[in-house]
């Protein structure tokens, strides 16, 4: 995931400058492109997509956590279907000190996480 991560970003930033409304359609378009490539190794492999997430946190840790960029990506992983609403969110809940940044991560997209939060608890209700 790292490396796919790495390749995505680096091409993506490459001749847009400042241009974040441009970046976010490269990463997308990049994504997409490799979009079967991660739903190989990540469908249904919940530890695995905490890895990913993981792996995402200490990427953007890494880049001192440009301002949208982690919340971007979680969202693409999600309507993407690559990373489940389960994994973002033993990812929220998981104390390990194993992986730098988690607090800035956290301030960065936590709202999006309360959100799927309660629409995976609104979810649930409907299902009983």
């Amino acid at each position: 995931m790292t490396v796919l991560l790495k390749y995505i970003t680096q091409e993506s930033s490459s001749g847009f400058g400042s241009d974040e409304k441009a970046l976010a359609e490269k990463e997308t378009s990049l994504l997409k492109r490799y979009q079967p490539v991660l739903h190989a190794f990540l469908r249904d492999k919940s530890s695995l997509q905490l890895v990913a997430v993981y792996s995402l946190q200490m990427h953007f840790h890494a880049l001192g956590f440009p301002r949208g960029h982690l919340l971007r990506w979680f969202v693409m992983l999600y309507d993407m279907e690559i990373v489940d609403e389960e994994a973002f969110l033993n990812w929220k809940e998981d104390v390990t000190d194993a992986y730098p940044g988690k607090g800035q991560a956290l301030f960065q997209v936590n709202q999006w996480l309360t959100w799927l939060q309660e629409a995976e608890s609104e979810e649930e209700d409907g299902d009983d």
